[in-house]
């Protein structure tokens, strides 16, 4: 009986053998598409995309490599200001040299708009944008105030959204804030990029009297005494200018320059 049985269902357990390895072929050839695409795919998802400051550098040393015809390796973008944060740009970055000195880069991103100055060394001999004539002065370095961080129009400037920095200027450039203390009690006209020089345009005084407004007026200091008065504003005043005070005692109309906020200095 025993014997009957194994010859019964031998050929069953071969057919079953049989089938097992096609459907594992099978399943073999399904899957096969599914792994290669994953073997593929990882390759490219561990290689990270660069970030906002490796972009810039990458794009800053393939354009100056490319104005001389040299390798990009041959630019060294120096440091950035560690407070200053690159965005990222959704466009092509636009550069370009404004400056006789050919070692700052104006960097320009159209989508968010911002604007950078890079600083470079190369080996390379950069050509100047303009070329000197007899009539024109030569390039300038001087110390000038430049914004640490993107400063919106209408904003007081505080100390620390500024730093003294040394740049190249265009031959003839002028108007240029050269001390921080050019910027305290002021605003801005316009927005300012992080890494851009202010201009004293660029600034408008603040409001620091305001009519109606008790304010401590001194006088004699020039002569060596002072006297110190409560007085009234007539009228507003920035930083600098003189408005027509009015003592509450005697109704007597005075004058003064505005030295700080609710202070004025007489003659």
């Amino acid at each position: 009986m025993t014997t009957f049985k194994q010859t019964l269902c031998r050929p069953l357990r071969q057919y079953l053998a049989r089938m097992a390895t096609r459907l594992g072929c099978m399943l073999l050839i399904c899957a096969l598409p599914g792994l290669m695409a994953q073997s593929w795919a990882a390759p490219a998802a561990a290689a990270a995309s660069p970030t906002p400051d490796q972009a810039l550098t990458q794009s800053v040393q393939q354009w100056v490599a490319s104005q001389r015809g040299g390798a990009p390796d041959q630019v060294q973008v120096l440091p950035l200001d560690a407070r200053v944060r690159v965005q990222g740009c959704a466009r092509p970055l636009l550069m370009d040299m404004p400056f006789a000195g050919n070692d700052n880069v104006r960097v320009r991103c159209p989508e968010p708009v911002w604007q950078l100055y890079v600083r470079v060394q190369s080996p390379l001999k950069l050509a100047s944008p303009v070329a000197a004539g007899p009539s024109q002065t030569t390039e300038t370095r001087r110390m000038v105030v430049v914004a640490t961080q993107n400063l919106v129009r209408g904003m007081t400037v505080a100390p620390a959204d500024v730093r003294e920095q040394m740049q190249v200027l265009p031959p003839g450039g002028s108007g240029f804030v050269e001390h921080v203390a050019q910027v305290q009690h002021a605003e801005l006209l316009r927005d300012i990029p992080a890494g851009t020089p202010l201009r004293i345009s660029d600034l408008r005084p603040l409001v620091l009297v305001k009519r109606g407004q008790l304010v401590q007026l001194t006088v004699g200091k020039s002569s060596g005494f002072m006297v110190s008065a409560r007085v009234e504003a007539m009228q507003d005043g920035r930083l600098g200018e003189h408005i027509k005070l009015k003592s509450p005692e005697s109704d007597r109309m005075l004058s003064g320059v505005v030295r700080g906020p609710g202070v004025v200095e007489g003659p």
